[in-house]
């Protein structure tokens, strides 16, 4: 990040945390907000938790699978040229 960009975040925080008041709840909810624990989501690829260790393997290969295709159609020439001088390479 640029050091301008950082500047500008650290400001609009310094903003948000000034604003902060106890008296509109305001401090409560940011404290909520900022205490929240994330609900972890489930693994696995039938729509069960995946328990054992072959379950999480399967569906890791599963989701892994899906994500990883072969480009068929690629859309942008640069990247073809880049790819057919590599491949001569």
């Amino acid at each position: 990040m640029t050091h301008r960009l950082k500047e500008w975040r650290k400001d609009q925080w310094s903003a948000t945390l000034e604003s902060l008041d106890p008296d509109d709840q305001s401090m409560w909810r940011m404290t909520k907000w900022l205490m929240r624990v994330p609900t972890p989501s489930p693994l696995g690829h039938t729509g069960e938790i995946a328990v054992s260790d072959s379950e999480k393997a399967e569906a890791l290969g599963v989701n892994m699978e899906a994500q990883f295709q072969p480009v068929n159609d690629p859309s942008v020439p640069a990247v073809i040229e880049k790819v057919d001088v590599a491949q001569r390479s």
